[in-house]
């Protein structure tokens, strides 16, 4: 199994988060089922493996496209993937996809959507390139110079939504955004409808799809073994162990032992 993150060309790092590959060239002969918590991220996928499925409070099973956007994750989902896998794409900032390609992003809110069918024939075009491609490289340099392309037609359009948005990435989801907002002199109402257009969800959700999507990549790191529960819960932002488990169980739809169990033997599988 392989996985990779490029970091974007500067002009794009307010918008864009990272390219990824993610490669397994060996044939599968039994499905690999992947969990994964919601990330506050966006997204836009090429695949060119073979398809595969996605499960999620929205969607009891649905084939995924060949190439994709989707919005944010509002709960955990699971991806069941066999045969080759195959796939670049790029992650996005909160507000990335919107700021970019002006796109209403509650319409994408835990959704896998056609790309064809947002953006037209040339991401068509795009995806025959991608699979055509010899190697990485030549795949992250297609990618980029798309969105260089789109960067130039559509201009620099960020905004307030933006900051707030990359600024409770940048925090981790440990921020009170009602204060925030005071500070920054706007009317909460109109704010929160813009916030909703260009990230898909509100603000406050938004933190704390963040929060929880940060203790997970923290867990991950650590290979899902855990060994300071409670310095875990503080640095996180959560109030108490009682307050932890009921977020982490809202989001994951499993307590946090059960939970770190399944993706602790799924790492070792992985590995």
């Amino acid at each position: 199994m392989y996985y990779r993150k490029i970091a974007p060309s500067i002009p794009l790092s307010p918008y864009v988060e990272c390219y990824f590959v993610w490669e397994r060239r060996d044939m599968q002969i039994a499905p690999l089922r992947i969990e994964s918590p919601p990330s506050g991220y966006a997204s836009m996928v090429f695949n060119y493996g073979d398809v595969y499925r996605l499960y999620n409070d929205k969607h009891n099973e649905l084939l995924v496209p060949p190439a994709f956007l989707t919005g944010q994750a509002t709960h955990s989902y699971a991806l069941e993937l066999s045969g080759k896998i195959g796939m670049i794409g790029v992650v996005f900032k909160p507000s990335g996809l919107a700021s970019l390609f002006g796109l209403p992003m509650y319409e994408f809110t835990d959704e896998r959507i056609n790309l064809i069918d947002v953006l037209g024939n040339r991401c068509q075009s795009l995806h025959e390139q991608i699979i055509q491609a010899g190697n990485l490289t030549e795949r992250i340099q297609l990618l980029d110079q798309f969105l260089h392309q789109q960067f130039k037609k559509k201009g620099n359009s960020f905004d307030r939504t933006d900051y707030v948005a990359n600024l409770i990435i940048e925090r981790k989801g440990i921020i009170n955004v009602g204060e925030l907002m005071d500070e920054l002199y706007v009317c909460r109402r109109q704010f929160e409808r813009q916030f909703l257009h260009k990230v898909g969800v509100s603000p406050k959700y938004f933190a704390r799809i963040r929060r929880v999507g940060h203790l997970c990549a923290q867990l991950a790191n650590q290979r899902w073994q855990v060994t300071d529960w409670h310095d875990l819960i503080y640095q996180c932002g959560y109030y108490d162990q009682s307050h932890f488990i009921r977020e982490f169980t809202q989001f994951l739809g499993k307590r946090p032992t059960l939970y770190i169990k399944d993706n602790q033997e799924l790492a070792q599988y992985l590995s």
